[in-house]
């Protein structure tokens, strides 16, 4: 089952699964298994205008963007970057560290295996 959150955290480290530019700018981020017996946890954001992230995270918080904070990266990104009604997520809980501009935060928690899909809208396979 899919969630929509507007703050997510969680210790788990998270790494950059998947981004397209293509099929409504989506990311993914995943914490893969850890034994067997673990879960998979997918964080997604569809629509995505922008993106400013390390390429993993060991632990993570994601929480919706003040108004400061979205006047803070508009006055970098533009205003088209909200222009689409998007959602600023901030990585980081007091400080930003990283930010998508996009579309509602999903989350799903499953036993599904690593190389399995997400479950949200298929991502094109990547060459």
């Amino acid at each position: 089952m899919m969630k929509v959150t507007e703050a997510f955290s969680s210790p788990r480290t998270f790494t950059v699964w998947q981004y397209t530019v293509a099929h409504h700018q989506r990311l993914l981020l995943r914490s893969p298994r850890r034994t067997a017996s673990d879960t998979r946890v997918d964080l997604h954001v569809g629509g995505v205008t922008a993106v400013f992230l390390r390429p993993s995270y060991e632990g993570i918080t994601i929480r919706r963007g003040t108004d400061a904070e979205k006047e803070q990266v508009a006055s970098l990104l533009g205003p088209r970057a909200f222009a689409r009604g998007s959602f600023l997520h901030v990585i980081g809980e007091e400080r930003m560290t990283g930010f998508i501009v996009g579309g509602s935060l999903q989350y799903r928690e499953t036993g599904a295996a690593d190389n399995e899909p997400s479950g949200f809208l298929p991502m094109p396979e990547t060459a």
